[in-house]
């Protein structure tokens, strides 16, 4: 998040939004497409992560072939939100499928458990944020500004254990180039 969070609510906040919109979370392109005020949050901003994840996961230049469906999933990306939701649903299915895996890219096929589960952890946290925000957005700048503090402090080690989990599959593929 570019906002320093220390004051960030005690000084009004106009609900604008940045950044490129292949690369927004879900809920802040919604807005941005919208026009509508939207406060992002950290969630949003590891969300934003994992859209620059799987760009970079298609669009990897080492791939020495792509599946003709690896290149409708980059166009995707820059469309609307519900086909970059089409997208996950298609790695969804990618990391359950091995079949399906072999049919792709290596890197696709490496990433897609990963990416997987990444997206599940977002959808979690998420709904937690929304629970939680509810019960402050209307009241004082302290709490909202902790609560921000709160989810930074617990999700980025969130993204770091399942890093930690992937480390060794991950970089069996960095060494060899084939998927395990």
């Amino acid at each position: 998040m570019a906002a320093k969070v220390t004051g960030y609510f005690s000084k009004g906040h106009d609900g604008s939004i940045s950044g490129t919109p292949a690369f927004m979370s879900t809920a802040a392109r919604y807005a941005f497409e919208g026009r509508r005020a939207y406060v992002q949050s950290p969630i949003d901003d590891m969300e934003s992560f994992y859209w620059t994840a799987v760009w970079a996961t298609l669009n990897n230049t080492k791939s020495l072939s792509t599946s003709e469906e690896e290149g409708d999933w980059k166009r995707w990306l820059a469309t609307s939100n519900n086909d970059r939701r089409a997208v996950t649903q298609e790695i969804d299915k990618l990391a359950s499928l091995n079949k399906l895996r072999r049919q792709c890219s290596p890197f696709l096929a490496v990433m897609a458990p990963m990416l997987q589960k990444w997206w599940e952890l977002l959808k979690r946290m998420n709904i937690q944020w929304q629970n939680e925000w509810a019960d402050v957005e209307d009241g004082p700048p302290l709490p909202k500004e902790l609560l921000f503090h709160k989810f930074a402090y617990e999700v980025v080690p969130m993204y770091v254990d399942l890093l930690e989990g992937e480390k060794a599959r991950l970089q069996a593929f960095s060494q060899s180039g084939v998927a395990a």
